[in-house]
């Protein structure tokens, strides 16, 4: 087989200028021919059993579509139809088995994502549901005045003017020089921290709840504040 491969390779290989290749294999009908042909065949099924992911198996005696061909092959030499139409038949079972076990095998990766996965996956958003439901109740626990700014708290200094807040957050931020986020406040009934990322060259601040919601700063003040406000909505 791998010598059969290897001489198609060749052709079929990555720089061929050839737009289509035809591989032909001769063979002669009621010759020897039958059974090298079967024992190339019986090599491809032993090695297609060895080299593959699906679980090791204790016996080699499935076939792969490679082994099919060569078996197909394998037939044409035969002089006698009768002995054709069998090995035509083997060849068609073969196919049917393949075809059913990965039938099967879809069915049981189907159960499993019914059984296990679609549960988890189902109760962890609900956690998500959850959270985010508290989080809006802090949130609307907090407003803004109708005319005014509801305060940020930055290293213990409550900051009531849209202006000051917008600052301080950014001289804050130049202090943090790792990605590890940093508590500096609170805003809103969130607690905040910062991390710096040194490939992005930003900084992210989070905004930490039931959930955590997170806000790229830029180098505006104020626009920090509708960003984050935004984060939060």
């Amino acid at each position: 087989p791998g010598d059969l491969a290897q001489r198609k390779g060749r052709i079929e290989r990555q720089g061929n200028q050839n737009p289509l290749v035809h591989v032909y294999r001769y063979v002669t009908e009621g010759t020897f021919d039958a059974y090298l042909w079967q024992t190339v065949e019986n090599k491809q099924k032993f090695i297609s059993q060895i080299m593959t992911s699906k679980s090791p198996v204790r016996s080699c005696d499935d076939v792969d579509e490679t082994a099919l061909s060569f078996a197909e092959i394998k037939a044409l030499c035969a002089g006698d139809p009768r002995i054709k139409e069998r090995m035509d038949l083997d060849v068609e079972v073969s196919r049917l088995k393949l075809m059913k076990a990965d039938h099967q095998s879809k069915q049981y990766r189907l159960e499993d994502q019914l059984l296990k996965y679609f549960p988890e996956e189902i109760e962890k958003h609900k956690g998500f549901i959850k959270g985010f439901e508290s989080d809006l109740e802090v949130l609307a626990a907090h407003p803004h005045p109708e005319d005014g700014f509801a305060g940020m708290e930055i290293r213990g200094d409550l900051l009531t003017d849209k202006e000051n807040a917008g600052a301080a957050l950014l001289d804050a931020c130049k202090e943090v020089k790792t990605s590890d986020p940093v508590q500096i406040g609170n805003y809103r009934g969130y607690a905040m921290s910062v991390e710096f990322s040194a490939w992005k060259q930003e900084y992210t601040l989070l905004l930490k709840g039931q959930m955590t919601h997170r806000a790229t700063l830029g180098t505006d003040p104020r626009g920090n504040l509708t960003r984050i406000d935004n984060a939060l909505a």
